[in-house]
């Protein structure tokens, strides 16, 4: 994580829109919780998240589980997530042009992309 303002706007407006989404379905998420995450977050030097550990050892990525799922939910709730929208495209984007990362409705119910 990183102390740049504009970044951490962003993870907390995401975090922002997941939580209306999390309410829509009854889940009641503390705007506290999300103030320590970030400030946990922003406290440990040199950390890198799971999904950045995964995109530099070739590891497939899991951007439908983490993220596509935020967005799913929030067209199933009728909840706004277009900061999540927008990063979702990217973060997909770039998945594929590093080749660690199809779609999920690239594969047919039952399949697996394991």
């Amino acid at each position: 994580m990183t102390g740049e303002p504009a970044l951490l706007s962003l993870c907390k407006a995401m975090m922002l829109e997941t939580k209306a989404v999390n309410e829509a379905l009854g889940i009641q998420i503390p705007a506290q919780m999300m103030d320590r995450r970030l400030a946990a977050a922003g406290s440990i030097g040199g950390h890198k998240m799971s999904m950045l550990q995964d995109l530099e050892r070739g590891r497939s990525l899991e951007i439908d589980a983490l993220v596509t799922a935020v967005q799913e939910l929030g067209r199933l709730t009728g909840v706004p997530t277009p900061m999540v929208d927008a990063v979702l495209a990217l973060v997909q984007e770039r998945g594929r042009t590093a080749g660690l990362y199809t779609p999920l409705e690239a594969f047919p119910l039952g399949a697996s992309s394991v």
